[in-house]
């Protein structure tokens, strides 16, 4: 288990495979912690009539 969130950022950066330093692991967990409690705001919004947009342009079908 997990206890610290310097020791969750270190394990977060192992699953995905990237190195975060150890002098950086306290900046990118508060920061981590931020845009989860953003995301938590985003949870509680009714979308239930808005329609999904494509923010891509359609791929042409005949690989062209």
């Amino acid at each position: 288990m997990v206890d610290s969130k310097q020791e969750r950022v270190a394990e977060l950066a192992r699953l995905v495979g990237i190195t975060v330093r150890e002098d950086e692991r306290a900046e990118v967990g508060d920061r981590l912690d931020c845009l989860l409690r953003e995301m938590q705001k985003l949870e509680g919004l009714d979308l239930a009539d808005v329609q999904p947009v494509s923010i891509f342009p359609e791929e042409p079908s005949d690989g062209a």
